[in-house]
């Protein structure tokens, strides 16, 4: 046996051992308010981008192995200090159980001072009123009525996020899967960190997978399904308003009569609408805090706009002039993505380059739509994302240096160029 032989059968478990190791070195690890945690945790998620760079070249992953790593990690990470993000939702649960809407009050409210926690001075933006749509609410409100605990929420995102990997692995295979399932940022985000994105990716990730099912879905049941499935997701998070926008217009170019494009709109639309019924009135509506520094002139580890505001400085103090650039860029995209995976892909990827607020866990959007093609910017911007990880104890001076915005951003963007040079290279007549 010759030593590239020998490391070949070392190098599927050293990518487990380090994924499992990594994630118990990172656990003790996660307030990163304290600037004393941040080494530590960047080198626990140097051990597991190690350990998920190892797989990327494994021809196969066998699924007890794919699976023992996707679950002792998370399980292991479950008891790292989470992010600020998770105080809001237990927050916002928690009032609606006593009949006050987070929509009307932000958590400084006068009127909730007597349902202040130990925890209430972790939450964010205490000036701020709730941001997310109205389903997610609703669950919030569902898991607080259970127990206001940062375990049951975080079980919760990690119930959906492996059934996120299960639904991939089942369609592409463990060892693309593994793209998902074994990414350490997705782990650290979700099972650690304690971010809720594992919900609206869910659905989202099920109607696409059923939309290019192969033979494609006959009949209006299962079409019904994959409306019905984004819809999910638009309501549990704004952002994927757009994907269910590209499901109604392939439908009528696809039929050229109203009623697919209608149905589509209509059963997509229900989720959301029947959630803002339960907090909107006759006289207003207010999902959104429109009016909030936050959501007017808030930056976090932004890419293009960062590079706009040192071009024309009044761009700083209006976040609206990317909303509009986007746009133009929607438009493109929805006529020239014919399947939905890839028009995910490509918006979620242009959303994240326009967005002027981005966190790393924003990354993890892409990594389902990534898993087909194994694209090299969403496997290296995994591993860059980390970064970010900076901030939180440089508050209240959120601003990533020159040299860190591109250690975090120019992965990603290399590696979409060297996905596109593959794709090249391969394409039929070369």
């Amino acid at each position: 046996m010759t030593v590239t032989s020998r490391l070949r059968r070392l190098q599927l478990p050293a990518s487990a051992l380090l994924l499992i190791g990594g994630a118990l070195l990172m656990r003790s690890h996660g307030d990163l308010f304290d600037a004393a945690q941040l080494l530590p945790f960047w080198r626990a998620a140097a051990v597991m981008g190690l350990g998920f760079a190892l797989s990327w070249s494994l021809p196969t992953i066998p699924g007890a192995l794919f699976w023992a790593v996707a679950v002792l990690t998370r399980l292991a990470l479950l008891a790292m200090e989470p992010g600020d993000d998770i105080w809001r939702y237990i927050w916002e649960g928690g009032i609606q159980l006593h009949g006050f809407s987070p929509y009307a009050l932000p958590p400084d409210a006068a009127a909730l001072e007597g349902l202040r926690t130990s925890w209430w001075p972790l939450i964010n933006h205490p000036d701020t009123t709730a941001i997310y749509p109205p389903l997610t609410q609703l669950l919030f409100r569902l898991h607080a009525a259970v127990a206001q605990q940062v375990l049951l929420f975080k079980l919760s995102f990690t119930a959906a996020d492996l059934a996120i990997a299960g639904l991939l692995a089942a369609r592409f295979g463990t060892a693309r899967a593994a793209l998902y399932a074994w990414n350490p940022l997705v782990i650290v985000g979700l099972s650690g960190g304690g971010h809720y994105d594992s919900w609206f990716l869910l659905p989202l990730v099920a109607g696409w997978l059923l939309a290019e099912r192969e033979p494609p879905p006959q009949g209006q049941r299962p079409q019904a399904c994959i409306d019905l499935l984004l819809g999910l997701s638009v309501a549990l998070k704004w952002i994927t308003l757009p994907l269910l926008l590209q499901r109604a217009w392939s439908r009528w170019r696809r039929f050229r009569r109203p009623w697919p494009l209608l149905s589509t709109l209509l059963l997509g639309l229900a989720p959301l609408l029947l959630g803002a019924s339960l907090f909107c009135g006759l006289r207003s509506c207010p999902l959104l805090p429109t009016g909030s520094s936050f959501i007017r002139h808030g930056r976090s580890a932004e890419w293009l706009p960062h590079w706009i505001g040192q071009l024309w400085p009044w761009t700083l103090q209006t976040n609206a002039v990317h909303g509009w650039l986007l746009l133009p860029v929607l438009l493109v995209l929805l006529v020239t993505s014919a399947r939905l995976g890839v028009f995910a892909w490509r918006y979620l990827l242009a959303l994240l380059l326009l967005s002027p607020v981005v966190h790393a866990w924003y990354f993890i959007w892409l990594m389902p739509f990534a898993v087909p093609s194994q694209n090299w910017g969403a496997r290296l911007v995994s591993l860059s994302a980390f970064v970010y990880f900076v901030l939180p104890s440089r508050l209240p001076d959120w601003q990533l240096t020159t040299p860190e915005r591109l250690l975090l951003w120019l992965p990603l963007l290399l590696g979409l160029l060297l996905s596109a040079r593959d794709r090249t290279e391969s394409a039929p007549g070369r």
